[in-house]
């Protein structure tokens, strides 16, 4: 607390059921325990919809069609996860409780350890830890990070203590911190994490006292639990845990064996979320096996074709933006469940696709056959992974250890780009506009036509004189008479588009130099 600031929120002490859980200070000031029907209120996201925005222009209702990636079901794993999360953080707190001698004495041990620059078992006793850990483990896709932030986002990240029964107790207490495992799997890339995240909760600056490239991981990981003890934090979460896989030569192990150290000395719950591709490093450790299903392991399936599926559907296809209302039936509740396989990030994505698709093209329904050619046309990245859940076999499955995330940014933009002209406003089209929309006409590649323009409107910004090429571009896209020229062999202008673009448009427009390679500008 610096200038008698208040980070995160002011500690508030609630009345405690479970006997064990009071007269400690860090369990009472969080919230109280929730009920399963709490949750689900809490959780929930609606993304906001009015009926009435189905009437507005195309370019717009793709801009709220964007809302359904904030849409949020909760489901039974959620509710696990909620669980097992409030009951890691109370439970590592019993033997951390900061009015009891007990938590002085982890402290001093903590600063010996970090003063020694070394976690050796003689510098830690007299408290046994009650911290429980748990590990998630799923396909890429099921929603394990959005799950977790969610139920996270239910806990104040970081509670400031000022006076506890009359008494005085300065102190910040962090009830989470969540960590992405890094890229390469190195224990010095998460320290930095560590340090950053803890700078970024309580406004401090240990990333400059503690952490500097001339340190070692040995002298990094001592200081790192002395911070953890000192502002008690209540859980540790790594995401993306299977980075470790990529780690070199004993790093995995290394950063486990620091994971279990945390539980074993400090108290500190870790919870880690990974694929499957996850599963080999976890399981070559018993230790941080043992460790990590404290309260047992979560292993996230796909979604199975059942109730839970219907409600999440049906709660979802209330949210339209196209004008022609379509029904869920039978037949696209099965439909998207064989396109997506139960997992809920394809799903989703899915049926925004069909009605960016439904929009783009004018019919304005979500029908079977616009989700089919929607997931033939979007989801070739994955259809290896998703044939092999369709079909069942284990060897199949085995040989996939993730599944690529759908991005469908690009896609929007393709659909955007085949709205109807009648249904953009009216107004005096620019110069630019008009060639662009000439040269669309003429069945040039969109790409080619905006780098056409893209070439005229930087010459004219610049001054410089345009090629004679360029300006015949820019003249037959205005319907601009030419200029006589010479004519090929054939009877053509050697300037004509039409020739030029007329096997490959793509490549001859950029060889004949009407086009840059511009390719990463789009």
């Amino acid at each position: 607390m610096k200038n008698g600031d208040i980070i995160g929120v002011k500690a508030e002490y609630k009345p405690q059921v479970i006997e064990e859980y009071k007269g400690n200070p860090f369990i009472e000031a969080l919230p109280p325990i929730y009920k399963s029907a709490e949750v689900i209120d809490a959780l929930t996201t609606e993304p906001g919809y009015n009926a009435a925005e189905r009437e507005m222009d195309p370019d717009y209702r793709f801009h709220c069609i964007g809302r359904l990636f904030r849409y949020f079901q909760p489901l039974d794993t959620h509710i696990d996860i909620e669980r097992r999360i409030s009951r890691c953080i109370r439970q590592g707190y019993l033997s951390r409780n900061p009015t009891k001698p007990q938590y002085a004495m982890r402290l001093n041990q903590c600063a010996a350890a970090s003063k020694m620059r070394s976690f050796a078992p003689e510098i830690f006793g007299g408290v046994k830890p009650t911290a429980l850990g748990f590990t998630v483990i799923g396909t890429s896709g099921v929603g394990k990070t959005t799950a977790m932030e969610k139920v996270l986002s239910l806990y104040p990240q970081c509670i400031t203590h000022i006076k506890y029964n009359s008494q005085p107790l300065y102190l910040e207490q962090i009830v989470w911190m969540k960590l992405d495992c890094p890229f390469d799997g190195s224990i010095k890339g998460l320290c930095m994490s560590f340090f950053s995240e803890a700078d970024r909760i309580l406004h401090s600056n240990y990333s400059q006292k503690f952490y500097a490239n001339r340190n070692t991981v040995d002298m990094i990981l001592p200081r790192m639990a002395q911070i953890a003890a000192s502002h008690g934090i209540g859980l540790l979460v790594i995401d993306e845990i299977q980075h470790l896989s990529q780690a070199k030569s004993g790093g995995s192990e290394k950063m486990l064996n620091f994971f279990v150290t945390l539980v074993n000395t400090i108290g500190i719950p870790v919870v880690m979320i990974g694929t499957t591709k996850a599963l080999p490093i976890l399981q070559s450790e018993f230790r941080q096996a043992r460790r990590g299903s404290g309260q047992g392991d979560l292993i996230w399936e796909r979604m199975r074709n059942d109730a839970s599926w219907e409600i999440m559907l049906n709660t979802m296809w209330q949210y339209q933006w196209i004008q022609k209302r379509s029904q869920l039936t039978d037949e696209l509740k099965n439909l998207l469940y064989d396109e997506s396989q139960g997992i809920i990030d394809i799903a989703v994505k899915l049926y925004a696709m069909a009605q960016i698709k439904a929009i783009g093209d004018g019919t304005e329904c979500v029908t079977a056959a616009v989700i089919r050619e929607v997931a033939a046309e979007n989801l070739k990245l994955v259809k290896p992974m998703l044939d092999a859940l369709r079909s069942g076999d284990i060897k199949k499955i085995a040989q996939f250890e993730d599944i690529r995330p759908l991005n469908i940014d690009d896609y929007i933009a393709a659909q955007a780009s085949r709205i109807p002209n009648a249904t953009v406003p009216q107004k005096t089209a620019t110069l630019e506009e008009q060639a662009v929309l000439k040269l669309l006409e003429m069945d040039i590649p969109s790409k080619v036509a905006q780098e056409c323009v893209k070439n005229v409107l930087s010459g004219h910004k610049t001054g410089q004189p345009l090629s004679r090429v360029v300006q015949a571009a820019f003249k037959m896209a205005l319907g601009i008479p030419m200029e006589k020229s010479r004519e090929t062999k054939s009877g053509q202008d050697d300037n004509d588009l039409r020739g030029i673009a007329a096997e490959n448009p793509y490549d001859n427009l950029k060889a004949a130099g009407i086009i840059a390679d511009n390719t990463d500008d789009w």
